[in-house]
This record gives C-alpha cells, sequence and structure tokens, in this order.
C-alpha cells in the first residue's frame, strides 16, 4: 500500500471561474482552466497533443505590512508569484500544475521558496465524476484551494485558515471527486498524512508537520472526505481528515539523534464546517475549523525527556510540546458596490478567534501567546474582476504588537 500511494500520489481537481463563480460557488482558480482545455477541445481542430491544447494562468501579490508598535517588524514584500499549467490530452485525460516563488528570490542564501504546489493528472470517468492522481491542495475551508488574491478579502489571509487549516496544505494520493445536479459535490481520496516528528511551531500545529510530497514518510496513510452543496449565491460544507503521524518511527531509525515516537500512533484529525451567503451586493463568511492529535501526552513526555537529555549541548534548543486540541473561528460580513462597468469596492469586517493550543496535555501548559483575537476592517478595490487594490487595519486582543496597517496588490489570470 506504501509504495502504491508513492507512485499514484493525487489531486482533487481546483475550480476556477467567472465573476459570478467566483462570487456565488466559491469555486478555485484552476477550474477555469480546465474550462479553457475543454473549450478549446470543441472548437479547435489542432490534435490535442499540439501545443494549442496547453494553457498557462497564475496568480500574484506584493504586501505592505506597517505595524503600530513594533515599526522594526515593517516591510514590503513580492509575497508570492504563481504560475499555472494545464494540458489537455484527450477528452478524458488532463494535466494541471501550480509552480509557486514566495518572497523574490529564492536561492541557499535567501528567505524565499520555490515549491510545487499542485501536479496532478486527472481522469475524467464521466461529466460528473473524475479521479485525479499527483499532488493537490486539500479541499478544506474556503481559502486552501481558493487563495488567489481577488477572491478573498484582506490582504493577509485570515488566521485561522492559517494557523489551524495550514495554508496552503496539500498532499499526494489518490482522489475521487463528483457532483451532482441537486449542487452537491464531494471529495474523498488516500492521501500521505503529517509527521509529528518534525513538529516546531506551537503557533500553527500542522505548518510544519504537513510534507508537500518531498520524501514524504509514507508509512502511515491518511483518508479525508469533503462534501459541500452549492446554490446560487450559497455554500455550505463540512470536511474531514484523519490519519497517524508518527511514521512509524521513520525520522528516529533515519536518524537516531532525534526523539523516538516508537508505540505511539499521533493520530492527527482536522474537521472544519465552513457557509457563505453572497446575495444582493452582501458577502457574509463563517468558519470553524478544530483538530486534535492523540496520543499527545505520551508524544510530550517523550520531547521532554529528549529536551532534558539534551539540555546542556552547546547550541541545543528545546523542542515543543504538540497540543491535544486546537480550534478557531471567524464571521466575516462585506458589501460590494458598483463604481463603474467594470470596478467594484468592497468594505468588509472579519472577526476570529483561534487557539492553537486549546487543550495541552496533563502536566503541559499552554501559552496565552498562541491564542487570540483579531479584528480586521479593511476595504478591497477590483478595478476588474480579476485585479485587486487592498487596505486593512488589523487589530490582535492579545499580541497587540502584531497590530498593523496592510496594503497589498493581486491578480489572477
Amino acid at each position: 500500500m506504501t509504495l502504491f500511494a508513492l507512485l499514484l500520489v493525487t489531486v482533487p481537481s481546483l475550480s476556477f471561474g467567472s465573476e459570478a463563480e467566483l462570487k456565488e460557488q466559491i469555486h478555485q482558480l484552476q477550474v477555469q482552466q480546465k474550462q479553457i482545455v475543454e473549450n478549446q477541445s470543441r472548437t479547435s481542430s489542432i490534435a490535442p497533443s499540439e501545443a494549442s491544447s496547453t494553457t498557462v494562468g497564475g496568480y500574484g501579490e506584493i504586501s505592505y505590512n506597517n505595524y503600530s508598535r513594533d515599526t522594526f517588524r515593517n516591510e514590503a514584500d513580492l509575497r508570492r508569484f504563481v504560475v499555472f499549467l494545464a494540458h489537455r490530452f484527450d477528452d478524458s485525460l488532463s494535466f494541471f500544475g501550480e509552480m509557486e516563488w514566495e518572497h523574490a528570490i529564492a536561492s541557499s542564501g535567501d528567505a524565499g521558496e520555490a515549491a510545487i504546489e499542485q501536479a496532478y493528472i486527472e481522469y475524467k470517468i464521466s461529466s460528473k465524476l473524475r479521479l485525479n492522481a499527483g499532488l493537490f491542495l486539500m479541499p478544506f475551508g474556503f481559502l486552501n484551494e481558493s487563495h488567489e488574491p481577488p477572491v478573498f478579502h484582506g490582504v493577509e489571509r485570515n488566521e485561522v485558515e492559517t494557523r489551524i487549516i495550514p495554508s496552503t496544505w496539500r498532499e499526494g494520493g489518490l482522489s475521487l471527486r463528483g457532483d451532482t445536479d441537486a449542487g452537491i459535490d464531494w471529495s474523498v481520496g488516500l492521501v500521505t498524512g503529517f509527521d509529528v516528528a518534525k513538529f516546531e511551531d506551537p503557533g500553527a500545529p500542522l505548518a510544519s508537520v504537513h510534507q508537500e510530497l518531498q520524501f514524504a514518510k509514507a508509512h502511515d496513510l491518511a483518508v479525508y472526505g469533503a462534501l459541500n452543496y452549492r446554490i446560487p449565491g450559497l455554500v455550505t460544507g463540512i470536511a474531514l481528515f484523519t490519519g497517524k503521524s508518527t511514521q512509524g518511527d521513520a525520522d528516529f531509525k533515519t536518524n537516531p539523534s532525534g526523539p523516538s515516537f516508537a508505540g505511539i500512533d499521533g493520530q492527527i484529525t482536522l474537521g472544519d464546517m465552513h457557509a457563505r451567503l453572497q446575495k444582493m451586493g452582501f458577502d457574509v463568511e463563517a468558519l470553524y475549523a478544530k483538530g486534535m492529535i492523540s496520543n499527545a501526552g505520551e508524544i510530550d513526555a517523550r520531547l521532554d525527556a529528549y529536551n532534558t537529555s539534551n539540555g546542556l549541548t552547546p547550541g541545543f534548543t528545546n523542542r515543543e510540546f504538540v497540543p491535544s486540541e486546537f480550534a478557531g473561528w471567524l464571521a466575516q460580513v462585506a458589501y460590494k458596490f458598483a463604481v463603474g462597468s467594470t470596478s467594484t469596492l468592497s468594505p468588509f469586517v472579519r472577526y476570529e478567534e483561534y487557539d492553537t493550543q486549546e487543550k495541552m496535555p496533563s502536566g503541559f501548559t499552554s501559552d496565552k501567546a498562541n491564542r487570540d483575537k483579531v479584528v480586521t476592517v479593511g476595504l478591497d478595490f477590483h478595478p476588474v474582476s480579476q485585479v485587486v487594490f487592498k487596505a486593512d487595519v488589523q487589530s490582535y486582543a492579545t499580541n497587540s504588537k502584531s497590530d498593523r496597517f496592510n496594503l497589498g496588490v493581486g491578480y489572477m489570470f
């Protein structure tokens, strides 16, 4: 099973559509690429293997953050530059990929990063059913699949869908996706899972342990399921992921200098519920996400023993402890004004709460810096639907040094 998963890593297809679809259905950007490919197949006489069957898209964003207290943190950044590629082999078989560069420069001496966020083959079994194999974004919440800057409100991605649902979370495996005429779409899959031995950030429990299909430990695979109900102007949905995370103690067996988690499952379960209503110019969104790590007490006991045994080693940094539970929720309201034939202006307000150490194992304490209440008030200006200029102010109840004013520009095509 492990070898099979390594060879057949999969990706659910993403959506990308017209402005109405972006408003009413929150489909991800890449479906538009699929639509382009399919339209070409209907209108072009060129064979599928020729260049006209390949399409290119992408998105990008530049941001400026001005902190009201820690002004030394002020910075401007080319946050992301992303290229999408799609190729249609025939009426049933297509390829979709996404390449991302972060922070302008990616090299051994710079903070930037180059990454493959998606690379998968899609086989269309029927007009309502698709099988995917490759690297894909997990269908959780709103942002993980639909994270193009013109699609979401505010300069920064919200905290809940960054700290609780790790953005952008992708896995390798197999997935089956379908939709119905009744407005229900669904996705299930067998995928790679988390590796708790890589845990390092209590402020975002899953960010450091999702493996991104880079030599991913695959002793323990995972499963997920997602279900959405969509009608014009409304989408509601749920998603659930679960899988063991100690990976057969693979990290210790390949590097015995680290802690061993032999005999511990460390099951990681993550779920979310979300809803979005877009009617008469209003855009109202709500989301709740919760994660759990089983045997967290045993994992932390091993980490504590490891820290103790290495505490006097020069340059040693203690390993952080994992939480038993972590959770967050948000509510957001926006209103879209037409300011021309193609331009719109959208003021919005968002409130969110998160606690990445909502519950710690007995004997291990949480840090209040890992929980907060955040208010974001801002304005998005779209000269056309695929380009946005953004400005907002963010206020943090606990981590007030993160209070800031943000500016941003983003695009997708």
